[in-house]
């Protein structure tokens, strides 16, 4: 591999590399020989756990703010909101938690159609008129109950699991049970309680967040097909469920709401947190792809007018200078260069416009 030190400059210096498809190799049979390898990296592969956006919940630093904000959250039995640019580090909190905690872990994931009823059960309507339709051709008799067709959400999961996997019925037949959703792989919850998340709280509108105040504060929720109230059972944790709110302050959030809330706003990592964070991810990196990190943690963490760049999108791109140094890919300039366009600068679709990053 070649010197990668000293390649954090002006991107418009950008040189053609081998990937522009000169040479005598077709330019399928060249991507299918490069992609082969990459095809059988499984998961976890050299400790990186890293894949997408899965929230794995194996790696999190922690800062003595986030470290108070947790005890004081579950002191007090309020949902901790946590705002901040994205890919700070807001939702991946939550998995580690409940990994660290050994307790179970729910998330749910708000968008401007979401109703307060969509976070405790929803009716499984389609496989309730598959059923009808079914036994109708058969001649059998259906079920008589609304029961087996509730699908319990996070919140009635993390507030009482027993009543969840029984859809708040008596009596339900074991096919008939709900399965609770795995979440973290090779996580196994050993104390009795759970860590709920609720993200990007501010896709959805004011009604949802004003329809959480009863369910959060009181730690119970009606379910209205069944005329059942979710409940904590007795000899639960006083803190449980841990609920971590986050918000990208795409719209402001109910004043009621924020009250009720306790309130943190994760900062954009500097370059040495950044560092720090690759350190966590990848473990001890080659000198000069160590240096390389350093350099361009310096370089998206300078202040600069267009859009930052987040933690994760960072990650991605030493895990791909990670793979170049181990292969026998060529890392030159031309080459660091497009990789920074590709993982870094996504408002490139837009041309050259006032919130590219790379410019």
């Amino acid at each position: 591999m070649t010197d990668v030190t000293d390649r954090t400059g002006d991107l418009d210096s950008a040189t053609s590399t081998d990937l522009d498809g000169t040479g005598s190799e077709p330019a399928d049979v060249r991507l299918l020989r490069h992609l082969e390898p990459l095809l059988r990296i499984p998961v976890g592969e050299h400790g990186d756990s890293r894949h997408g956006d899965s929230r794995a919940g194996d790696v999190y630093i922690l800062t003595p703010e986030i470290e108070t904000a947790v005890k004081v959250a579950v002191l007090t039995g309020r949902p901790l909101l946590l705002g901040g640019p994205p890919g700070c580090g807001k939702s991946s909190l939550a998995s580690f938690l409940a990994r660290r905690l050994g307790v179970r872990y729910h998330e749910f994931v708000a968008t401007e159609d979401s109703r307060p009823s969509d976070l405790i059960w929803r009716l499984d309507a389609v496989r309730r008129l598959g059923d009808a339709n079914a036994n109708a051709l058969s001649g059998r008799t259906g079920r008589d109950s609304t029961a087996p067709y509730i699908e319990p959400g996070p919140l009635w999961w993390a507030l009482d699991p027993e009543s969840a996997r029984a859809r708040g019925s008596d009596g339900l037949a074991e096919e008939d049970q709900a399965a609770p959703p795995e979440l973290l792989a090779d996580h196994t919850p050993d104390r009795p309680g759970a860590v709920l998340l609720i993200d990007e709280i501010d896709k959805a509108d004011a009604a949802f967040c004003n329809g959480l105040l009863v369910p959060l504060g009181s730690r119970q929720a009606f379910v209205g097909p069944l005329d059942f109230t979710v409940r904590v059972p007795t000899g639960a944790p006083a803190w449980s469920p841990l609920t971590v709110i986050t918000t990208n302050n795409e719209r402001d959030l109910p004043e009621a709401f924020l009250r009720r809330c306790l309130v943190l706003r994760l900062p954009a990592p500097d370059a040495t947190r950044l560092v720090e964070i690759v350190g966590e991810h990848f473990g001890r990196l080659p000198a000069p792809i160590e240096q390389l990190v350093r350099d361009l943690a310096e370089e998206v963490t300078r202040p600069h007018t267009g859009r930052p760049v987040s933690t994760a999108e960072f990650l991605d791109l030493v895990k791909v200078l990670r793979h170049l140094d181990q292969a026998e890919d060529s890392l030159d300039d031309g080459m660091l260069d497009m990789l920074k366009r590709i993982t870094l600068d996504k408002h490139a679709l837009y041309g050259a416009d006032e919130r590219s990053w790379l410019r």
